[in-house]
């Protein structure tokens, strides 16, 4: 049911038996009035008294009320309406500059500024206004554009020069900047300069003062130095060249204020307006800027909105500006296949582009910029995540994301947050985003961001929150079915003070990356995840503010590598030595969980770099002392097949070298991994006590978070003592990450004699004594009552059953 309108007036053109919504009134045709037909509508213009029943245009206050089968030409400027509510078409007049000033505006019709084929050329204003709290229109709040079924909403103005980059870099004080492409940006213009640092805030809005071809003189000066240089290293080239983005269009919607700032209305509540698209409504948008819009704390009341709209496949937002958003940038929800392209999004609350439950599929972000994505106070935050604010929150993989640049957020650039299902309004989809194949991510830039250019990890829960999430891409994602592959291509992450980059979850491909000036370049808590034919480097030119570094690839979980990958500028020293390469030790506190022994590193080249650096390990923490990766062709040790460990006795032996600066031993290995885990008791198993035949001895505290299981490197064909904190009812010792005919011996200290030994379903053969069980060529166990210590030998086999290299021992029944 339509709301009533007390002040609604009617346009004089339907029939007698038409009536305008709410307020009783019959609409009449006057008889002498104008009115040409355009196909089926007949057409009115604004600025003829003739055209409205009361023989006057509305005054100030009014609500307006278009219905079915008119077109009304707006060709004035009218005074500041109460509201618009469009059932049949508003167009405003091409030959004219016009501002509309109105509480809202409903669309069940069209609204119509430009088309496609003739875009609107002159000078529009939409100011939306009106009180901040109620519903001027049900479910949609106040000052809105609310699109509804069967509505149009067309707004076509120029098409300008979104985005480009510095040609040169200019410092602080500077008024003239140089683009490296052509431009069509005018006096009067205002345009916004990325930062070039680690600092986000330093990205600058200014006005244009003069143009002349690709040099921009400015009206003031400019705080900070932006770089605008391409550097050439290790034989490729490095872009962080800021970005610079145009804000002003020809035709503006904004939200009222209380004043102006740089030409902005400034709402300290925060409550500019707001443009919503429903399902079976149709939006085009383009050369559009959104100033001081979106709804400071207000769930769905953003800048522009597609709600639940289904599929959309002719519908786009492009070449627009978004900029001082009170609530996100451009919200895409329980929406797919629109057109986002070309736009630029600046200083904004809040996740910017937001692709919002998990449902949305087949939407292409392509070329837009945000910078400057800030965090919400806490009483504003539409969720938990909007702490960590990313410039693009993408919820679904099956998403195009090319050529974009998230210039500068308090804390991601882009932001993989896939939950398990669909949240929300879109719960009970079939959609499983976790499982999903990655549609396009390529060619996209993250820079200037508190915590890590590309994210992909932490997935929305049901509560808003988030939790660790792994993203592992399938064929059929609702089904067990062929792993496909997810590549990430050709991104560029510069100056961001946690990482360049962070996956977590399986068969994941970094390729083609430039990582550089970045705290660490790349860390993969991942399996079959490699950082492949990139570039990575410490430190480069561009001095606009600094850090120190750490590293460029970190070694954690696995199987995970960097393969064909040049490393440069790795040769300076901080808290500790800068290198290539490394293993995640979490802000230095150390690493918990374990590490596959197949992480490896293929055909690396390293210029002015030191490859390598291993902390000491901490020793409450089990990671540390499991840190070794296989140098697979010899790029980082000079022979092919090497290992490199942590420095500590227990993974090495009298055939390793140490080298002195990565505090890290080289050995030959092969090293696996060995597993020792107790079930069917509450009770820990830890501190487990492990001494290695030879001597070296280390005690272990639990693998992660979890005290009934160690994990640790270990030596083929050695034997490994244990003494268990305490003893669980079942212990089972499993060999991973092994190759055919490899064994441990274990000695296990026990209260008694076990009730079984197994493998499988299968009891092991017992024999006399710990040295026959070595010897032999089988899995066997020997008691040894004296003692109370229990030997067995674990056998690899068959590397790929699930069941060779595993040893259940009942302790007690």
């Amino acid at each position: 049911m339509r709301p009533h309108r007390p002040l609604a007036l009617c346009l004089a053109l339907v029939l007698a038996a038409a009536g305008c919504a709410g307020d009783g009134s019959t609409g009449l045709i006057a008889s002498d009035g104008p009115g040409a037909l355009d196909g089926e509508l007949r057409v009115r213009r604004w600025s003829d008294a003739r055209a409205w029943p009361t023989g006057r245009v509305p005054a100030a206050g009014d609500t307006v009320v278009i219905p079915a089968g008119t077109l009304m030409r707006l060709d004035v400027s009218p005074p500041a309406l109460a509201g618009l509510d469009i059932q049949g078409v508003v167009e405003f007049d091409r030959d004219e500059d016009l501002s509309l000033s109105t509480g809202f505006i409903r669309i069940e019709g069209a609204l119509r500024i430009g088309t496609l084929q003739a875009p609107y050329t002159k000078r529009a204003t939409i100011t939306l206004t009106g009180p901040t709290t109620g519903d001027a229109i049900p479910g949609m709040g106040t000052r809105v554009i609310g699109v509804f079924p069967g509505g149009e909403l067309t707004i076509i103005g120029e098409t300008r020069t979104a985005w480009t980059r510095l040609d040169a870099t200019t410092l602080p004080g500077a008024r003239t900047l140089t683009t490296s492409d052509d431009i069509d940006w005018r006096v009067g213009d205002r345009i916004v300069i990325a930062p070039s640092g680690f600092e986000p805030t330093q990205a600058e809005q200014r006005r244009i003062s003069a143009v002349s071809g690709r040099t921009i003189t400015l009206e003031t000066g400019l705080q900070h130095s932006h770089y605008g240089d391409v550097q050439q290293i290790a034989g490729r080239p490095v872009d962080e060249r800021a970005e610079v983005g145009l804000l002003t269009r020809n035709i503006r919607i904004q939200g009222a204020g209380t004043g102006l700032v740089d030409g902005v209305p400034v709402s300290p509540d925060g409550i500019g307006g707001h443009i919503m698209i429903l399902a079976g409504a149709t939006a085009s948008v383009q050369g559009v800027e959104l100033a001081n819009m979106g709804q400071r704390g207000k769930l769905g009341h953003y800048p522009i909105h597609w709600h639940l709209a289904g599929a959309v496949p002719q519908q786009f937002i492009r070449n627009s500006a978004i900029w001082r958003s009170n609530n996100r940038c451009v919200t895409v929800h329980g929406t797919r296949q629109l057109e986002v392209r070309d736009n630029v999004c600046y200083d904004h609350l809040g996740h910017g582009y937001f692709l919002e439950d998990g449902a949305e599929t087949g939407n292409a972000l392509h070329h837009n910029l945000g910078v400057l994505s800030r965090r919400p106070a806490v009483a504003d935050r539409l969720l938990p995540s909007d702490d960590r604010p990313a410039t693009f929150w993408v919820t679904n993989p099956d998403n195009s994301l090319i050529g974009n640049a998230a210039a500068g957020s308090d804390a991601f650039g882009f932001w993989y947050a896939l939950p398990d299902i669909p949240r929300g309004f879109s719960a009970g989809q079939p959609d499983r985003p976790t499982r999903t194949p990655l549609l396009a991510f390529t060619n996209n830039v993250a820079h200037s961001n508190r915590q890590t250019g590309l994210h992909v990890d932490d997935g929305p829960l049901a509560d808003g929150t988030t939790t660790v999430t792994s993203y592992q891409p399938r064929a059929v994602p609702a089904q067990v079915s062929a792993v496909v592959p997810a590549y990430f291509s050709g991104f560029i992450a510069y100056k961001n003070s946690g990482r360049g980059v962070w996956l977590r979850g399986r068969d994941h491909y970094l390729t083609g990356a430039v990582l550089a000036d970045n705290h660490i370049g790349a860390t993969f808590a991942s399996a079959m995840s490699y950082l492949t034919s990139s570039l990575v480097i410490g430190r480069t030119a561009n001095a606009v503010t600094s850090r120190d570094l750490y590293r460029g690839f970190e070694f954690y979980d696995g199987p995970v590598g960097a393969r064909d990958v040049t490393f440069a500028g790795f040769g300076g020293s901080g808290l500790i030595p800068w290198s290539a390469l490394g293993f995640n030790r979490n802000g230095g506190s150390g690493n918990a969980f374990a590490l596959s022994t197949l992480n490896g590193a293929q055909n690396l080249t390293f210029v002015e770099s030191n490859a390598l650096y291993i902390e000491t390990p901490v020793r409450t923490k089990d990671g540390d002392k499991a840190a070794v990766f296989q140098d697979v062709t010899g790029s980082v040790t000079g022979t092919a097949g090497r290992w490199v460990t942590a420095n500590t006795p227990f993974v090495t032996t009298a055939d390793c070298t140490l080298r002195g600066a990565w505090n890290a031993q080289i050995c030959p290995g092969p090293y696996l991994r060995a597993v020792v885990e107790g079930s069917g008791t509450t009770t820990p198993i830890v501190p487990v006590d492990i001494v290695r035949d030879g001597g070296a001895s280390e005690r272990f505290v639990g693998s992660g978070t979890s005290t009934s299981l160690v994990i640790f490197a270990a030596m083929p064909a050695r034997r490994y003592d244990l003494t268990l904190g305490q003893v669980p009812t079942t212990l089972t010792l499993r060999l991973q990450e092994a190759r055919a005919a490899e064994w441990l011996l274990f000695s296990v200290g026990l209260p008694e004699r076990p009730v079984s030994v197994l493998s499988g379903s299968t009891a092991l053969p017992e024999v006399a004594t710990a040295a026959l069980v070595a010897a032999g060529s089988t899995m066997a166990f020997a008691w040894d009552a004296g003692q109370q210590r229990l030997h067995v030998k674990v056998l690899v086999t068959s590397p790929s059953s699930s069941t060779q290299g595993s040893v259940t021992v009942r302790v007690r029944p």
